[in-house]
């Protein structure tokens, strides 16, 4: 693709206006196409922005000799006349529609046009089309393609965004009063997740990075992994000033102990984020830094301003917070406590459970589609959206697999005939046949023959000759098909694919026969490999490295997490222990993956890594407590695990509840993908919500239990 758009001055990206009317040939259709044609190419405002726009009447006026002045009904006369030869048909085809009620005006864009340059002078190329759609009332136009679909996702971004991000601070400020009871008690946990929040997006300006649809769960993802680490340090500092600590020491006594198990909490989830730098994808790598980040800020602040807020705070209110420790309701740590004893006394029959289910969903795991249909980036409802699936049904396929044919031999006769070779080849290919998945070609091949009338030039003064004639008759068109020095051409294949197996298919099929005639006349690699490019190839080629990728960065995070785990805690089995739910949930993911019906794609397939860092957080408090109250209080493990549940259960709701509550609202953002993530991550952080209060507790237990027998 980059050579590609380096011979050809980044026009490859193609924008599609679809102009319907009663009949298209009319005289006033032709002159209001011919109208809007020459202002794209000349208006002072789209200079350097259309490489290309071709018309169905391109191949048709320059052979009617003074067109202009031709009465309406000879004018339309002539018009139809041509379009019935054989060259003209076939080229028209593609751009006017075969009952005549609709046509096609593509437009290839210069992509090399820097990022604000090019989105300004879409909305000025949308202007013109509006301007031209209500002048004319008996002509009705769409606008789809690749930038203009980039365009409304950016659009709809900034509508969920807008919606959303309050939403999900709404849910944390009321999760934050629901656990603490005090309205200063939202507003300090708060402050750093702002901050830092805040920061990240600073971070993102500072650097000149585009805010793309994957960040869109970045300040939702800060706002549900940062507020736990403030929960935990204040429901801590609570904890010590209930036992008549004075509030400096209190402030002190809770960094130094819940400190540490939130210290290795921002460690494991950073880690958990920095392993997507090892995915084969961009912008997941780039994700994953900035969340990390924003994990970093939070972390940094928790554990620093917030103690400082709250020693100015309650530095002077001793009685007032004394008493306020005393409302605090204890039923629902009490119930977890109960709920998580009585775990533990049918621990055996739990784990077995456990087990059976996990067991269950890696069966079912390994059915889980990478299948991703076009449909789950934007809702079928956006006209850009619609506009295409209308010209799908008129025209075929609108997406391009182009191949890209080099070397001193493009223009002669056996170059050409080795070209047409290759179209009909793949065009006849068994597998296309059944698929119809390459509907069409366009080449320098069917221009020579449009110019010859049908008959392949013998001699390489002929092809010359007929490259003149083309150049002179079809400007636009030769400009998008040839280079100046005749030594580059592309191919063009119209392809038919909704979803990424339907591109991976055409992608094989194109480049199976290009493979086949390498070491023909024609130079068809690029680094030794089939030149072969466009969305179709693209888009498969990223969705075939989903499970390599998804499996590496998984790996990499449990393997990173254990070695913390197992440093911090000095202890292997201790740091497995503590790691063993989330290798648990993974499963239990992609089983949930299988049951649903929803595949792995771009944005699910980072949920395993991202649940490590997530996730973990939550056995990391529980284990941390548990191994205080059971190696340095020396309480029996049965008593200990009832403490840890009754002093850290509520901060663990609360810390889970709030980042559940965040991607569930996350969930209801338009765009289908972004909403699958939200839901998908919502579920299985409640999955390790319910491993770390019921299913660890028993784990922990046992371990304790067998220690102090051996």
């Amino acid at each position: 693709m980059s050579e590609l758009e380096d011979k050809f001055g980044g026009g490859l990206s193609f924008e599609s206006i679809l102009l319907k009317a009663d009949n298209v040939t009319k005289a006033d259709v032709i002159k209001a196409i011919l109208e809007l044609e020459n202002t794209l190419r000349t208006d002072p405002d789209l200079e350097g922005y259309a490489t290309q726009v071709v018309a169905y009447i391109d191949y048709v006026i320059p052979y009617i000799e003074n067109y202009e002045s031709l009465p309406d009904p000879q004018l339309e006369a002539s018009v139809q006349y041509l379009l019935t030869q054989p060259g003209v048909e076939s080229r028209v085809s593609e751009l006017l529609a075969a009952d005549q009620k609709a046509t096609l005006i593509k437009v290839s864009i210069n992509t090399e046009l820097p990022n604000d340059k090019l989105s300004e002078m879409t909305d000025v190329f949308h202007d013109r089309v509006n301007e031209f759609d209500e002048k004319h009332e008996n002509l009705t136009t769409g606008i789809t393609g690749e930038i203009t679909l980039q365009k409304d996702i950016q659009g709809m971004m900034g509508r969920d965004t807008s919606v959303l991000i309050p939403a999900a601070m709404i849910l944390v400020i009321l999760i934050l009063f629901l656990v603490f009871r005090r309205f200063s008690d939202i507003f300090i946990p708060f402050l750093p997740i702002a901050l830092g929040a805040m920061w990240v997006i600073g971070m993102l300006g500072f650097l000149g990075m585009q805010f793309t649809m994957i960040h869109v769960a970045l300040i939702p993802l800060i706002l549900g992994i940062g507020i736990a680490y403030s929960i935990h340090v204040l429901n801590r500092y609570y904890e010590e000033r209930s036992r008549g600590l004075r509030v400096e020491k209190a402030v002190v006594k809770s960094v130094k102990t819940v400190g540490v198990a939130v210290s290795l909490s921002a460690i494991t989830t950073m880690i958990g984020f920095g392993s997507f730098l090892i995915s084969d994808l961009p912008p997941l790598r780039e994700f994953g830094v900035f969340a990390a980040l924003g994990i970093l800020f939070t972390f940094i602040l928790a554990v620093t301003l917030l103690p400082a807020l709250l020693v100015i705070r309650d530095r002077r209110k001793v009685g007032e917070v004394k008493a306020l420790v005393a409302r605090r309701g204890k039923r629902v740590d009490k119930a977890l406590s109960a709920a998580a004893i009585g775990a533990e006394h049918h621990r055996r029959p739990i784990i077995f459970g456990v087990a059976c289910i996990t067991t269950v969903c890696v069966f079912l795991a390994l059915g889980v589609s990478t299948t991703m249909s076009l449909e789950t980036f934007m809702p079928g409802d956006v006209e850009s959206i619609v506009t295409a699936n209308e010209i799908e049904g008129y025209f075929g396929g609108q997406s391009f697999i182009f191949v890209l044919a080099k070397g001193d031999n493009v223009t002669s006769p056996q170059g050409l005939q080795a070209m047409l070779v290759l179209e009909n080849s793949i065009l006849s290919d068994e597998s296309n046949l059944q698929s119809g998945l390459i509907t069409s070609s366009t080449g320098l091949a069917e221009m020579v023959l449009l110019a010859t009338n049908g008959v392949m030039p013998q001699t390489e003064n002929e092809v010359i000759a007929a490259l003149e004639s083309l150049r002179r008759t079809y400007p636009t068109q030769m400009q998008g098909l040839l280079t100046e020095d005749n030594e580059t051409t592309v191919i063009l294949f119209s392809v038919i694919a909704k979803t990424d197996k339907e591109m991976r298919d055409a992608a094989r099929i194109v480049r199976s026969h290009v493979e086949e005639s390498k070491g023909g006349v024609l130079g068809l690699t690029v680094d030794g490999a089939p030149a072969v490019s466009g969305e179709p190839v693209i888009f498969s080629d990223i969705m075939g490295s989903i499970a390599p990728s998804m499996l590496k960065t998984t790996i990499f995070a449990i393997l990173l997490c254990l070695i913390v785990l197992c440093v911090i805690f000095r202890s292997i089995l201790m740091g497995a222990i503590a790691l063993m739910p989330m290798v648990l949930i993974i499963g239990w993911e992609l089983g949930t993956l299988r049951i649903i019906g929803w595949p792995l794609d771009v944005m699910t397939m980072g949920i395993s890594a991202l649940l490590i860092g997530i996730g973990i957080d939550l056995s990391i408090h529980m284990t941390y407590r548990f191994r205080e109250e059971w190696k340095e209080h020396k309480r029996p493990p049965q008593q200990a695990i009832r403490i840890t549940v009754m002093n850290v259960g509520t901060a663990l709701l609360a810390a889970a509840g709030t980042t559940i509550g965040v991607f569930a609202v996350l969930s209801l953002a338009r765009m289908p993908m972004l909403g699958r993530f939200g839901s998908l991550t919502a579920l299985v952080i409640f999955y390790a919500l319910i491993a770390a209060l019921f299913i660890l507790p028993s784990i922990l237990v046992a371990y304790a239990l067998r220690r102090e027998k051996s």
